[in-house]
């Protein structure tokens, strides 16, 4: 309900077949099939409450948005069929079923508990939002929506119907849209401006999409009050003026991307026919200005004639209730005879059997099938529990090969195991580990075996064993849902080990959940001695472990090994936690907790010979409740086509629970493939970054990412990455806000302006125009992190390319921006990070910037109009061009009518490399410059009394009308005339055009009408170098 709001103003705020949507190796099973939608999984997390009623909210809130959905895409997309995925800390009951190949992680949308800055107060309802990891027409990587916001009684109140909110979300996550209003919380980069001046109707608008919305043009001045806004549509407002939409709407009926989904009225997605690409706003910035309707378009949903518009007399979803099941694993092996080369036999023994002994967690369940040119099974699913039962298991791994390759049978026989005892298959995991290609004879058996597993729900992890690998594991993987690995004969190459740490991440509950800190496979020859540092912060420790394989049998001792606790207590082979496995050729030493800081561990060969050491740092959560820092990964897509200029993107997420880590420090290490005459390449090094540039879309949200451009040519790409912290490194808390696309909540403005703010349960909601503290949080303690990113492959490269040729052009600028425009020294200053050479590595050799007067003319046009030349250039060098990342300054001379008072200018920028690859056009921006800028209104305290207290005063206001009406009523008459004569005087108008602002600076407190005597100034009157701050002279231009 509305709560006048005291005098103190308290702002709070608030990571089926499967099928690869549009990128990213994080699957979905989510299809659109005859206009339907399928597949879509909705995750509740297991520290939610059981209740009834949250799956009642979440089924209604579906139900609701299928119907709103089907609308906005004109017929031709509803929600068929949804699964609820019940976690298994809720009881369980005999209607949920099995949830197949679904998990919370692989999830669509997610319900969890909101990082509690957003907003901070517990109960309180956070608006849901969607995590992107790419831009625009990319999958996102989720929807968050907090259980208190669907059971809220009056979430409804100001957000809108629950399913329009969810149609908004779905847009972002499915389509890859973004926002078409102003929004400092998930785009921080842009300069935040809620008016731009039109250069079509020449008046400054607000920015939305469409055009036509009724608005009152509000200002909040801080401790509850609101105030109608300085200035008209000629001249523009006052600084943090703000458009709020009406209730009542006549005239318009999209965008549901523009967030008033409040107003009943908004029913579409802007189309090319009322899409409004001038406004500086996410989606037109990362789209190029198009509109909703052609992104999606563009999208397989829709793209060429998919699912045309159908007459579909209920749309109502079907919901499938499903709860998590126990993990369930087969280890499928390869032991044909090609794996007798490069010592793979001898790797895929020590890592499955280290799999067994220390990866799968307790509680799992499973078997083994080897093959070569036909299928063997060599346990059947076997509870993990004993330390015991692991040493049986590993001792089943095969250690020798021979004979052909036959994957088929393989995982035929891994079915018959995971169908065993009446057991349904679905939801169960396969890792298949194979170095080689299929026997002919054996082709259509492996696709019938696919078939299958698509059919019956099963996973399929695969790791390729070297680029010699089937190249079928892709589609396998990608049509059960399943990862990708790369394993290599390369010293350092980790694959098959990254594949069983991931079987045990998906299902298993964060807080139970093995974090590896150091990964390491290097050559040792013989005396060599190697040092390595990790730390271990305040979220882990709990069962520590620092392990050291090796192939080599002896009977002596093969390695020394020494660690060292920040205390300086030094631990070897005779503390009681240092082991040594013979049989598995394997050192441990552990620790039931471990100190926190700085531990330090040396390796020396003491064999006669040189040989791999395998060494890895893991441990689990130091203690119930608090969550641990965790690291996650993915790629932009499992196959890259490179051919036809499809990029390779690494992304990483770093989080505490549901906080963003900041300003850590990311690499991937990426494996490349010999090239086509068999040259061997070294791994690649790269640095991920989380600042808004480059490939990264959204600064500071704790997801990392970086283009790779150093191919060597067909094959596989295997990406590892390693994360630590500096001093920079924050974990963004409770008063920061969330900067992930997001639902806003709606106000009425009359309410106001009566002082009448929106709150729910006595906390404010946060209204577009309240100001946004920068992100805040606390240091991140000493931390490291290592997790794979899978692997991607190249099946084919451009004709004629060879490994070193520079095809790449520099990146698309995305942050183009005016940090100032000076009408009187007809001077703008625009800023952008440079990109690189090759997308975002190295530098650029030229610029090349573009103006019109027009956006719609540079957008359109924009490589036939004349590069501003140099002589125009004030400060800034076109043919100096920073390293990627660096920002640039370019100040521009621009022409300034001397008949007129307001001028605006659009500018856009892209790259050239010493190749002449040119990048794309960038984002546009516009620079608005002024003769006047309205001032803020001096406020009066008889105006900003309160509602309440307004209500207090009326009699005494009363008596005051009462005494005074005779004398007001001739004063109106005598004004009145005055007026008409004065304002037919020619030399009047201008001053006229500014004094009928003030007359609009009417509002009611409780029906009693009140107005400012503030004097606005003229532009004769008014020096905008004197008469108000720095920041008013100038008008500061969000990107387009």
């Amino acid at each position: 309900m509305w709560n006048t709001f005291p005098v103190h103003l308290l702002l709070v705020f608030g990571v089926v077949s499967i099928q690869r949507c549009v990128g990213l190796t994080k699957p979905t099973s989510v299809k659109l099939i005859d206009n339907g939608y399928t597949g879509v999984v909705i995750a509740i997390h297991h520290e939610e409450p059981e209740s009834e009623k949250l799956i009642d909210e979440i089924k209604a809130m579906v139900t609701n948005a299928s119907s709103y959905l089907y609308g906005a895409t004109r017929r031709r997309a509803y929600f068929k069929e949804v699964m609820i995925l019940i976690p298994d800390t809720w009881g369980d009951k005999a209607e949920y079923e099995s949830p197949r190949n679904s998990t919370f992680e692989g999830a669509d949308v997610i319900i969890a508990a909101m990082n509690p800055r957003y907003p901070p107060e517990p109960g309180t309802p956070s608006e849901p939002y969607t995590k992107h990891y790419e831009g625009c027409g990319k999958r996102a990587g989720n929807i968050h929506i907090t259980s208190e916001f669907l059971v809220h009684p009056e979430t409804t109140y100001y957000y809108g119907d629950k399913g329009r909110i969810f149609v908004h979300e779905w847009a972002h996550y499915r389509w890859g849209l973004f926002d078409e209003y102003p929004n400092r919380f998930d785009d921080p980069s842009a300069d935040l401006e809620y008016f731009y001046y039109s250069d079509t109707s020449e008046i400054f608008e607000p920015i939305r999409c469409t055009r036509g919305y009724e608005t009152h043009n509000l200002v909040y001045r801080g401790e509850g009050y609101w105030y109608p806004c300085n200035g008209d549509e000629t001249d523009g407002y006052e600084d943090g003026c703000v458009s709020i939409p009406s209730v009542e709407q006549d005239n318009v009926t999209a965008s549901i991307l523009s967030g008033e989904l409040s107003i009943d009225k908004i029913v579409d997605f802007c189309d090319d026919d009322d899409h409004n690409e001038e406004a500086p706003n996410k989606h037109n910035r990362l789209c190029d200005g198009k509109s909703a309707w052609t992104v999606m378009n563009n999208h397989e949903d829709f793209k060429d004639e998919h699912n045309p518009p159908r007459v579909i007399d209920d749309v109502t979803p079907e919901f499938i209730l499903a709860r998590v099941k126990e993990i369930r694993v087969v280890l499928v092996l390869d032991s044909s005879g090609s794996m007798d080369t490069s010592g793979r036999i001898g790797k895929l023994s020590s890592t499955s059997q280290e799999f067994l002994l220390n990866i799968a967690v307790d509680g799992s369940s499973v078997g083994i099938v080897d093959f070569d040119s036909s299928g063997k099974r060599l346990s059947g699913m076997t509870l993990i529990d004993f330390q015991e039962t692991r040493e049986e298991l590993a001792s089943k791994i095969p250690t020798t090969a021979g004979g052909g390759t036959c994957i088929g049978s393989g995982l035929n026989m891994a079915l018959e195991i995971l169908s065993e005892n009446d057991q349904s298959p679905a939801g169960g995991l396969i890792v298949l580990v194979t170095d080689g290609d299929d026997n002919d004879v054996c082709l259509e058996m492996t696709e019938l075996s696919r078939q299958s597993l698509v059919t019956q729900s099963v996973v399929v992890d695969a790791v390729a064993f070297s680029n010699d690998a089937d190249d079928k594991l892709i589609s396998l993987t990608e049509s059960t849902g399943g990862k990708f690995y790369l394993q290599t004969d390369d010293p350092g190459s980790t694959g098959l080990h990254d594949a069983y740490v991931g079987t045990m991440v998906s299902g298993v509950k964060e807080g139970d959940r093995r974090i590896e800190i150091h990964r390491d496979l290097s050559i040792y020859v013989v005396n060599e001695s190697r040092s390595y540092g990790v730390y271990i912060d305040e979220t882990i420790g709990n069962k520590t472990t620092f392990e050291f394989s090796y192939l080599v049998d002896s009977t002596s001792d093969v390695l020394n090994i020494t660690v060292m606790s920040p205390s300086e207590t030094y631990y070897r082979s005779d503390y009681h936690g240092y082991t040594e496995d013979k049989q598995f050729r394997t050192i441990y030493v552990k620790f039931e907790t471990a100190e926190p800081g700085r531990w330090e561990f040396s390796v020396t060969n003491l064999h006669y010979t040189g040989h791999e050491v395998f060494s890895s740092v893991y441990t689990y959560p130091s203690q119930e409740g608090v969550d641990p820092i965790i690291a996650t990964s993915e790629l932009s897509g499992s196959v890259t086509d490179f051919a036809n200029g499809d990029d390779l993107t690494a992304l990483a997420e770093v989080r505490q629970g549901f906080y963003p880590v900041i300003r850590a420090v990311v690499y991937a290490i990426i494996e490349r493939p010999p090239d086509e005459n068999g040259k061997t390449y070294p791994p690649v090094e790269l640095r991920l970054l989380d600042d808004g540039t480059g490939a990264d879309i959204t600064k500071d949200d704790g997801i990392y990412s970086r283009w790779f451009t150093n191919y060597t040519g067909i094959g596989y790409y295997g990406i590892k990455i390693n994360i630590e912290n500096n001093e920079e490194t924050t974990i963004l808390d409770g008063s920061s806000p969330i900067q992930y696309s997001y639902t806003l909540a709606s106000a009425d403005p009359e309410e106001l302006l009566k002082g009448n703010l929106p709150t729910i349960d006595g906390t404010p909601i946060y209204i577009r125009g309240m100001p946004i503290p920068e992100p805040q949080g606390s240091s991140a303690p000493n931390f490291t992190r290592v997790i794979s990113g899978g692997s991607s492959q190249v099946p084919e490269t451009p004709e004629g390319w060879l490994p070193g040729d520079d095809i790449f052009a520099p990146s698309k600028i995305t942050d183009l921006v005016v940090t100032s425009a000076h009408f009187q020294n007809g001077t703008v200053a625009l800023e952008f990070t440079a990109p690189g050479d090759d997308l975002d590595s190295g530098s650029a050799s030229y610029y090349i910037i573009r103006m019109s007067g027009s956006t719609t003319e540079l957008r359109n046009n924009y490589s036939s109009i004349a590069p501003i030349p140099d002589a125009q250039i004030i400060q800034g060098n076109t043919s100096s061009c920073g390293e990627f990342g660096t920002r640039e300054l370019f100040v521009i001379s621009v022409a300034v009518p001397t008949n007129q008072t307001v001028v605006s200018y659009a500018f856009a920028v892209h790259a050239v490399d010493e190749s002449e690859n040119e990048g794309e056009m960038s984002n546009l921006a516009q620079a608005t410059l002024r003769a006047y800028i309205p001032p803020p209104m001096t406020d009066d305290p008889i105006t900003t009394v309160p509602a309440t207290e307004a209500s207090e005063a009326l009699p005494v206001v009363a008596i005051v009308v009462m005494c005074f009406v005779p004398l007001l009523m001739v004063g109106v008459i005598v004004g009145c005339l005055f007026a008409n004569k004065h304002q037919d005087s020619p030399e009047n108008k201008s001053e006229m055009k500014h004094t009928n602002t003030a007359k609009e600076n009417i509002y009611t407190i409780d029906n009693v009408h009140m107005q400012s005597e503030q004097v606005i100034p003229t532009p004769s009157q008014y020096d905008p170098l004197g008469s108000i701050p720095e920041r008013e002279e100038y008008c500061f231009s969000n990107p387009v």
